[in-house]
């Protein structure tokens, strides 16, 4: 019997993994520890989620001007920019006493966030063959995720075994080394990029990405996506410290191994048959997942919830990457990664803002009930919206 052997991926696809692993393994290592350390600061619920929108709204306003150069300029100097912002970000932290100042160290750390992660969604795509982007881009997103199978864990160890200085100080060290690995990148992918003649400059090659079916849809299917992880990022550790179920590490490492399990075959799965219904499926578990979270009493219940969100939210990243990519070609590959991300953090962002005044006033429960409501009416909403490569 015949077996169909893939090629495999260049070198500089798993460099940019490996990158892309230690960054975020220093941003999500604050994850259960950062809405604590905004209430010792003398924080509320509602400064959590004004935390969480700054820096939101930082990378949704950093993307645009980041998907641009890394068209016009290369991948890898918006990637080393991007990587040295997003992995001192943590290290600014020890200097914040505020919240006030805590909102510009969220800020920097955004626009760290949003750079880097735009190129690299191009610089990927660059490495690609056609026909391969839904397995490609959910194997390379698992860099972000799988990171977060240890990094929460290690972040609450750290602050229980020191202090939330040296916590911090210890995220950057981790997020250092990811700029180093960085650095090793080639400037080009294997497949390069267009030359400068052969790429809309400015806000037309925003226009131009936008004018492809395949983006637009990705995009608005991101910004519905953005409603359920803000909450799920933002409010979970405070949720469980109300309902006293213990630290949310756990939580977050079954959420992170999820994902990182379904992205590349879901992936794969859209490739062979459409994003279509993986996009459909993921989100609709994402919305029944937040669900559950709005009433569960128990640790284990939020870890199984937790497994649940991340199979529906990892398939649907899968399949909507696959979309947009595929639909902008090698000239708007950076602005096209900007409009889907933009979209998503717009709605994380403002999404947490108000979640975090209805949290103040109504209690966590009916935050997250009302979160599972906007998904799932706007998974009814968005159906029939064509999802097309």
């Amino acid at each position: 019997m015949r077996i169909d052997r893939r090629p495999g991926y260049p070198w500089p696809f798993f460099v940019a993994m490996a990158a892309t692993l230690l960054l975020f393994f220093s941003f999500q290592a604050l994850f259960p520890i950062l809405p604590l350390y905004i209430v010792s600061i003398g924080g509320s619920p509602a400064d959590n989620g004004l935390a969480t929108w700054v820096f939101a709204l930082a990378a949704l306003l950093t993307r645009p001007l980041a998907g641009i150069l890394a068209d016009r300029w290369g991948r890898k100097p918006i990637l080393v920019l991007g990587a040295l912002l997003f992995g001192s970000g943590p290290l600014l932290h020890v200097f914040v006493s505020s919240v006030p100042f805590l909102l510009v160290v969220r800020a920097v750390h955004g626009i760290g966030m949003g750079l880097f992660s735009t190129a690299y969604q191009a610089f990927i795509t660059d490495l690609l063959e056609p026909g391969r982007y839904g397995e490609g881009l959910g194997l390379a997103n698992v860099a972000s995720t799988v990171a977060m199978v240890v990094a929460p864990l290690f972040g609450e160890w750290m602050v229980r075994a020191f202090d939330f200085g040296v916590s911090f100080a210890a995220f950057s060290a981790v997020g250092g080394v990811g700029l180093l690995v960085t650095l090793a990148l080639p400037g080009r992918g294997r497949g390069g990029h267009a030359s400068a003649a052969q790429v809309p400059s400015g806000q037309t090659g925003l226009r131009e990405a936008l004018r492809r079916p395949g983006v637009r849809a990705g995009a608005l299917w991101m910004a519905l996506l953005g409603v359920p992880f803000g909450a799920f990022i933002t409010f979970l550790p405070l949720l469980a410290d109300a309902r006293g179920l213990g630290g949310t590490g756990l939580v977050f490492a079954a959420y992170a191994l999820a994902t990182s399990l379904m992205q590349p075959a879901a992936g794969r799965v859209a490739d062979r048959w459409g994003v279509r219904w993986t996009v459909l499926v993921g989100v609709a578990l994402a919305g029944l997942a937040v669900a559950g979270v709005a009433a569960a009493t128990g640790r284990w219940a939020l870890v199984g919830l937790a497994v649940l969100f991340g199979a529906g939210g990892g398939a649907a990243q899968a399949g909507l990457s696959a979309c947009v990519q595929g639909s902008a070609g090698d000239a708007l590959r950076g602005s096209a990664a900007a409009v889907q991300y933009a979209a998503f953090d717009s709605l994380v962002g403002f999404g947490s803002l108000g979640l975090g005044f209805l949290a103040a006033a109504t209690g966590y429960g009916v935050m997250y009930a009302a979160v599972s409501g906007i998904t799932l009416v706007g998974l009814v909403a968005m159906r029939g919206i064509t999802l097309e490569a």
